[in-house]
């Protein structure tokens, strides 16, 4: 049988405790069913003995004695009467009631919250006496000081004891789910069209009245994107001065598409700039009673970031803070940080010639990838304001070193007539003057900014929500490299003899990268 007793009685721990020795030291010795003699009374104290020393092993084994020095409470929470709570286990302890203020409030009578003699400790969970002990009116009951889920795991024995001590209030995980806003990059115009009636001469030429764009000509891949972070540390020292912790973030893969196709009814052009002429050309893939065919498009973009850092207290809450009172802390964070941002524009093409004998088809491809992968030193400080049962988080981190940056563009072209098929390197804009691998390395600075709420659903989970900003200067984007000034002479089959400049050509254009947004997440306090 299981009696559940109200957490805050109106008689203290210590005077129960006091009551139920005296009860068993009086009371008749559990070891004998009567009494004969008038030596009785120091008989049953003597054979009662071993039961009250046994009684005492158990309540200091669980932390019964509210004096211990061990028992931290990193929220500073001690009862009405000032007295510090015990320590207690379990995944759910310290479920107060749901009704209750954020900030305090309530028509229950509740624990009040103020400087402590012990030194609060970031990501420790409160500790509440929750003992099991045998009942001595009830032989054979139990007592559960809290409520039916108040100690869901403190009353069963740990499988692993020895880990658990080493774990227990040391460990801790968070998971979230991001919702943020991300740049864009951006792009020329890669697909236009004309109306119907428009001069061959002048279909899908950018700058016209005439011409509009059906994709490009803006940013792509930018807007909203989901993604998920994981986190973790361990405190190296029980005082919770010293801790490593490791922090691993993606955002989805955004995709921008397109997809055009026509059999010469609609106009569909590839717009460029002509080198020879000094004037804006377009290659058609779709023209009335000249050429039908359709073009593809595929942009994507993701992000990722890792890091392991070291965090070290700037206060470690001993004397000296807790003299001057301050209930909050703030640390130092010094680690690695790694960083990749990847992009990838894929555009191919097909089309034919119409009313001509034999029939050309013409197939293209032009491939432009980009990856920024950072590598650095990072440095910053965490700090964290108390609010009762809430929290308070700012966090502002800076990395600094060097950014590897990579730029792959290919391209080829298939030509086919008369059955007869003839590869050639190059596309559109990816020709031999700018195809190829490049790389090269640029110092690089990511500051990061964040704010966070969090809110002790119970001792040991936490749920939060925040808000983050996150800057990358100075990186390559793959539709940005696309280079629009062209030699005609150079798109397969080349021009030979080929005359004019050996354009277009490989330019390193860089721009910044944005990132920022709410999350909302979760902490698990071991």
């Amino acid at each position: 049988m299981v009696i559940f007793v109200d957490p805050r009685p109106k008689t203290s721990l210590k005077d129960r405790f006091g009551h139920a020795i005296a009860t068993i030291w009086h009371a008749p010795s559990l070891l004998a069913p009567s009494c004969q003699t008038a030596s009785c009374p120091k008989a049953h104290q003597t054979r009662n003995a071993p039961l009250l020393a046994m009684l005492g092993v158990a309540f200091a084994l669980v932390g019964l004695a509210g004096n211990s020095v061990s028992a931290i409470d990193p929220y500073q929470r001690v009862s009405p009467a000032g007295e510090a709570a015990g320590s207690a286990g379990g995944l759910f302890s310290g479920v107060r009631q749901i009704g209750e203020s954020i900030f305090g409030g309530s028509s229950y009578a509740s624990p009040s919250y103020q400087i402590a003699a012990v030194p609060p400790q970031l990501n420790a969970p409160v500790t509440i006496a929750s003992p099991v002990v045998s009942s001595p009116a009830v032989p054979g009951a139990q007592i559960v000081q809290g409520g039916s889920v108040y100690n869901s795991y403190g009353g069963f024995t740990p499988l692993f004891p020895g880990l658990r001590n080493q774990i227990d209030t040391r460990l801790y995980l968070r998971g979230e789910y991001l919702l943020w806003d991300v740049s864009g990059m951006g792009s020329p115009v890669l697909v236009s069209t004309s109306p119907s009636g428009t001069a061959q001469a002048d279909a899908g030429i950018v700058g016209l009245a005439s011409t509009s764009s059906l994709f490009g000509g803006g940013d792509l891949n930018d807007g909203s994107v989901g993604g998920y972070l994981l986190a973790g540390g361990f405190w190296i020292t029980p005082q919770q001065t010293v801790a490593i912790e490791s922090e691993y973030f993606q955002l989805s893969e955004e995709n921008d598409r397109y997809r055009g196709s026509s059999g010469g009814d609609v106009i569909l052009a590839r717009p460029y700039f002509d080198l020879t002429t000094g004037n804006e050309a377009a290659e058609l893939i779709s023209f009335p009673a000249t050429v039908g065919g359709d073009i593809r498009i595929d942009a994507s973009s993701e992000m990722r970031s890792y890091m392991i850092n070291m965090r070290v207290a700037l206060c470690n809450h001993g004397t000296t803070c807790v003299q001057c009172g301050d209930r909050d802390r703030t640390d130092w964070i010094i680690g690695y940080r790694n960083i990749r941002l990847r992009d990838n524009l894929q555009i191919s093409e097909n089309y034919n010639t119409l009313g001509t004998a034999p029939s050309l088809t013409i197939s293209r491809g032009d491939s432009f990838r980009t990856t920024n992968q950072f590598n650095g030193l990072q440095l910053g400080f965490i700090h964290r304001m108390l609010l009762r049962r809430a929290w308070l988080e700012s966090t502002m981190r800076v990395a600094l070193g060097n950014n590897q940056q990579n730029v792959n563009i290919a391209g080829n072209t298939t030509r086919t007539q008369s059955g007869v098929t003839d590869n050639f390197a190059g596309g559109l804009y990816a020709l031999r003057s700018n195809s190829g691998s490049y790389q090269r390395d640029e110092f690089m600075l990511v500051p990061e900014l964040g704010l966070k709420l969090g809110y002790r659903l119970t001792d040991r989970l936490h749920a939060s929500l925040g808000y983050s900003v996150l800057y990358l200067p100075n990186v390559v984007r793959a539709s940005e490299q696309i280079d629009r000034d062209l030699n005609p002479g150079l798109i397969p089959q080349e021009a030979n003899p080929l005359t004019g400049a050996l354009r277009p050509q490989m330019q390193w254009v860089q721009s910044d990268y944005l990132a920022h947004g709410v999350h909302f997440g979760a902490e698990l306090h071991f």
